[in-house]
Order: structure tokens, then sequence, then C-alpha cells
């Protein structure tokens, strides 16, 4: 029989017989924060990225108990407020989303040369200490 084919992006299967399938997070192009599109992201857990024009500047996860959706209400308000500045976000659903915001973390610390200007230790947005997200995360 062939072989896996290889893809871009990290992407994990499932062997059955000789069948393979293919299961990967669902990501999100960039969205303009407003209420809108806050509003169509999925009510399901997993990351998120807030943007200021190309600048990534916050990478964040949901805890067990809230949602892609709550977490981005929760940033939108403070952009009204005038707490944070931010124009677009992405997001991605994934069942291990503390994991996941911690590879992303990672690859944006990478790219910049330096923490994103909100996962700094005196950032106006603090991550939740008592959550629980998955068992496995590394932060």
């Amino acid at each position: 029989m062939g072989s896996v084919p290889v893809f871009p992006v990290p992407i994990s299967y499932l062997r059955h017989g000789e069948c393979y399938i293919r299961t990967m997070p669902v990501t999100s192009l960039k969205w303009q924060l407003d209420a809108e599109s806050v509003r169509e992201t999925p009510d399901q857990q997993g990351v998120f990225t807030l943007w200021d024009a190309d600048e990534c500047v916050y990478v964040g996860h949901t805890p067990w108990n809230t949602s892609l959706r709550d977490r981005l209400r929760e940033h939108l308000a403070l952009q009204q407020e005038g707490v944070i500045r931010v124009s677009h976000f992405s997001w991605e659903t994934t069942p291990m989303p503390k994991t996941r915001a911690g590879d992303q973390l990672t690859a944006c610390m990478a790219k910049q040369g330096r923490l994103p200007r909100y996962n700094r230790p005196d950032s106006p947005l603090r991550t939740p200490q008592d959550c629980i997200t998955d068992l496995r995360a590394r932060f």
C-alpha cells in the first residue's frame, strides 16, 4: 500500500486496517474584532490570537468552562473600554487548548523575538491561574 501523504501543517492520523483517517484542528483566518465576528466564533474550546494590525499581541486559551466566544467577548469589552489595543483575532478549536496555546506562543516568540505585548507580566490581561484546561499542558 501507499505511504501516508505529507502535509505542510501538523496532522494526526488514525489507522484502521489499510485506511487512514486524518484529523486536524479547525483554524480561522484573521477576523475584525467586533461584535458580529465574535458572535460567529464557535462555542467550543480552543486557542485564539489577538492582533494589532500585523503584530501578534496576545495568545490565549479557553479554560474548561468557557468557549472561544466567551473569551473573545471579554477581550472585545476590554478593547471597547480602551484597556487593550487590538484590531483582529484568529482562533483554532482544539481539545487541548493550553498545550496548543503554548505551541503558538513559542512560535510567536520565535518570530517576534519577544513575548506578545499582552502576554507579558505587566499586561492588563491575566491568564486564569486556577483553571483546568488540559492535563498535558506545558505552561
